[in-house]
């Protein structure tokens, strides 16, 4: 007896084939496809149980991204800092103190 009752209340729309496939791999394509999803509900019939599920979705994906920009970040400034070569910007430029200008001497006031 639940079944039939679960099964009444479920309104699959399997005809509503005109969605195209969406790259989702930056923050701004995501955002384009949470911004079409929220015109889709605001105009008219569109399920939403499946928008609940894209605004879900696109939160953990967003969540991903981001960690990925700043595992990308970290990498840089860890090569960075231990000299290791082979990235394709130079981030820092660290000079000897040798090849530093040197500004001359600095006099710290001596405490009476």
């Amino acid at each position: 007896m639940g079944r039939q009752g679960g099964s009444k209340n479920r309104r699959a729309n399997h005809g509503d084939c005109d969605l195209q496939h969406r790259p989702l791999k930056t923050i701004g394509e995501v955002s384009l496809l949470l911004e079409e999803t929220i015109n889709r509900v605001r105009k008219g019939p569109f399920d939403l149980r499946a928008a609940n599920s894209i605004g879900f979705l696109a939160g953990i994906l967003l969540k991903g991204l981001e960690r990925g920009r700043v595992e990308e970040r970290l990498d840089h400034l860890e090569a960075a800092m231990t000299g290791k070569r082979g990235m394709d910007t130079v981030l820092f430029e660290f000079k000897s103190p040798k090849e530093q200008p040197h500004e001359g001497p600095t006099t710290t006031p001596q405490g009476n």
